[in-house]
């Protein structure tokens, strides 16, 4: 229906599960974490960084994830929606090192 496996991208030419995989779940535990984790993370970045960029760096990694996942899968499908995630957690902890000046200050402020 879409999942991603590297046999589907090598074998059968079929590319446009790299675009499809990042939007499927693996059920709805996992539709719920990752809804309630994307939404807890990207309306602090939202606020940070602004819709537009929030937008392009999802997009990037969501394809980034599935590319990296179409690698290292052989045979088995899987899904990648998870990929976008990790984009935007990482993009969080770069703008805490970033900005970790300003939170030295604010804690010492605090105390």
């Amino acid at each position: 229906m879409g999942a991603l496996g590297r046999n589907f991208l090598t074998e059968y030419h079929q590319t446009w599960r790299l675009f499809t995989s990042p939007f499927l779940h693996a059920g709805l535990f996992h539709l719920l974490l990752n809804l309630c984790s994307i939404i807890f993370i990207g309306i602090h970045l939202e606020h940070e960084l602004g819709p537009l960029r929030i937008a392009v760096i999802y997009a990037m990694s969501a394809f980034g994830g599935a590319l990296m996942a179409s690698l290292f899968l052989q045979h088995t499908p899987a899904v990648a929606s998870s990929g976008a995630l990790y984009g935007l957690l990482g993009t969080l902890l770069s703008e805490l090192i970033w900005n970790s000046e300003l939170l030295k200050h604010c804690c010492d402020f605090c105390n």
